[in-house]
């Protein structure tokens, strides 16, 4: 005969207690597993040909001396940007540049307005690998060809003009600077793709909320020559999983040891050249140099829709600041968006 003792009750009890546990693992295991992957976001190109983008750039540039704007500057410039061909290598996209407006100052040289244009209307085509990564640009000859054929333009029109002497001088000067930039496909590369990495420069990573992304990196020089060792810090700061939209904060700082070594080394090499001594180190004659970017993605199609991008480089009482804004402009008709 049996009996509904202590002991029978208990192992009744025992059995709801590890049949809910099981329940409650069964619903909570996927909720979890969701969870986790909602706070990683991996960003990379879902472009299709045609897909099409147009962006403004604005940059403003400020000199300072002692705390006071010595000098300021602002321009605005359109870029059209067109995947021209998709496949397993990657992409081909064209970048193409197109107007410059001054808004402080404006140049009063008609010569500095044709020197700004030089590359409006060239469709710089870049080739980039399927995870984002810019790895050439493809037409970097008829890139070459075409800036030597504006060159020529642009010296006989200054050779027709009124200020023959002053604009010929400037045009002279300003071939051999292009002719350096321009001399090789490194060189040509390193010009045109300048922009372009700052747009796509987040692409290719997995990013998780609050998680720091670091490595080592390089900046360039202010002063010319090898680039300094810097380090990068990338972190996702926010996911919008109905926009499918992130932001992510980016941040490089030159390396203070070692940018010191290098440019009291460059400034003594100056100096040397001009039969001149090198004043004593000074604490405040140390050079430091950051960047720093805010960055608003298009996780369903790997498009940048706005980024801000500062440059900061202080030397002693000296410092310049470069602000770069990049907006992408929606406009009728195809589209990334």
């Amino acid at each position: 005969m049996l009996t509904s003792g202590p002991q029978t009750r208990l192992v009744l009890l025992r059995s709801v207690i590890v049949r809910t546990t099981a329940l409650l693992c069964l619903c909570l295991v996927p909720w979890g597993v969701d969870q986790v992957a909602a706070q990683s976001v991996e960003i990379i190109p879902h472009w299709k040909t045609g897909d099409r983008v147009e962006l403004i750039v604005t940059r403003v540039r400020e000199k300072s001396l002692d705390g006071r704007t010595t000098r300021s500057g602002k321009t605005h410039t359109r870029f059209s940007l067109e995947v021209l061909r998709t496949g397993p290598p990657g992409y081909l996209v064209g970048w193409t540049v197109g107007a410059t407006t001054f808004e402080v100052p404006a140049p009063s040289e008609s010569i500095l307005r044709h020197v700004v244009g030089l590359m409006q209307g060239l469709q710089i085509q870049l080739e980039i690998d399927p995870r984002g990564a810019i790895t050439g640009v493809q037409n970097w000859e008829a890139l070459r060809k075409e800036m030597r054929k504006k060159l020529d333009a642009l010296s006989d029109n200054a050779a027709a003009s009124q200020r023959e002497k002053a604009d010929q001088a400037l045009i002279e000067n300003l071939r051999a600077q292009w002719d350096v930039m321009f001399s090789s496909k490194t060189q040509i590369e390193q010009v045109c793709m300048r922009d372009a990495q700052i747009y796509f420069r987040i692409l290719g990573r997995t990013y998780t909320r609050g998680q720091h992304d670091a490595y080592q990196s390089e900046l360039d020089n202010p002063l010319g020559g090898a680039p300094l060792p810097a380090h990068t810090d990338i972190v996702l700061k926010s996911f919008d999983d109905r926009s499918r939209h992130a932001v992510l904060h980016w941040k490089q700082s030159a390396d203070r040891e070692q940018t010191d070594r290098i440019m009291r080394s460059i400034v003594k090499g100056l100096a040397a050249q001009r039969g001149k001594q090198v004043p004593e180190e000074r604490p405040g004659n140390t050079v430091s140099l950051e960047n720093y970017a805010e960055v608003e993605v298009d996780v369903g199609t790997g498009w940048i829709t706005k980024l801000t991008e500062t440059k900061a480089v202080n030397l002693g009482t000296r410092a310049q600041t470069d602000t770069t804004f990049m907006v992408r402009e929606v406009k009728t008709g195809r589209d990334a968006s």
